[in-house]
């Protein structure tokens, strides 16, 4: 496992600065959030590898701006929009690989789509096969707000696109009503990293060790189902007073991934 932490937490800084913050932690690895559609210009992508190579530090994924955009792109009626949503992705796949990562999160359709299953995972699947012909996993990720909020549409997918893999996140999973290890079950070998938090009554995205979540169980059972991908912290600003908290709480997620046994 690879512990990191995501340029998300310092939103609304601008991604460059918050990036620089966290190569101070020096952490293995991070997840670019991509705010702008300026952020997706070569040369802007070269200047943050540049940051993250100087640190010695790897981009796992990259989180597009526009994700609460998928409903209308990718699950609406219009054929032309998707067509369109699959070209915009694909410059998102360009800059996940300039700055060396593999993976780009997917949020998907509202849970309160009329769309049948069968043709979320059929138009999901294409954009998947273009992130692929570009070296890049497209990774569905358990969020409340959307269709794959629900446990059943997730078994659902894992059962009718074997091949795709998921973004666990533990706080989208407690928003839920469910118990992470339940995705655990579900998903199985198919998780590629983790969105990690902790929680507790009344707080349900806290810093990895301020709250109940038994988060040595939950990284046990993830590496006895294969699991070895990043482990990466990603919070609200509101949730953390600073940067020297989000130091506290990568430190202690580190401690706890080093001493799995």
């Amino acid at each position: 496992m690879l512990t990191g932490i995501s340029t998300a937490c310092f939103y609304p800084a601008v991604t460059e600065d918050s990036l620089l913050q966290l190569a101070a932690l020096e952490p293995p690895c991070v997840e670019v959030f991509l705010n702008a559609a300026t952020e997706l210009q070569p040369q802007y992508l070269k200047r943050l590898r540049a940051i993250a190579d100087h640190a010695g530090i790897r981009v796992v994924s990259v989180h597009p701006y526009c994700s609460i955009m998928e409903p209308m792109l990718f699950f609406s009626q219009y054929q032309r929009r998707f067509e369109e949503g699959v070209e915009l992705y694909k410059h998102f796949f360009r800059a996940a690989a300039l700055l060396g990562a593999d993976t780009l999160v997917f949020h998907g359709d509202h849970k309160q789509s009329p769309l049948p299953r069968e043709e979320y995972f059929r138009r999901f699947l294409i954009l998947w096969e273009e992130a692929k012909a570009m070296g890049i996993h497209l990774c569905q990720e358990n969020v409340e707000r959307c269709a794959s909020g629900k446990i059943d549409f997730l078994a659902n997918m894992r059962k009718c696109l074997p091949q795709v893999e998921y973004i666990l996140d533990v706080k989208q999973a407690v928003r839920s009503g469910i118990d992470p290890l339940k995705l655990v079950a579900i998903l199985g070998n198919q998780v590629r990293h983790i969105h990690m938090s902790d929680h507790r009554k009344g707080a349900d995205c806290l810093i990895p060790g301020d709250g109940v979540f038994n988060i040595r169980e939950f990284l046990l059972t993830m590496r006895n189902n294969g699991f070895s991908g990043g482990v990466i912290v990603e919070l609200y600003r509101e949730n953390f007073e600073g940067i020297v908290e989000i130091s506290r709480g990568f430190h202690q997620l580190s401690h706890i991934v080093s001493t799995l046994s």
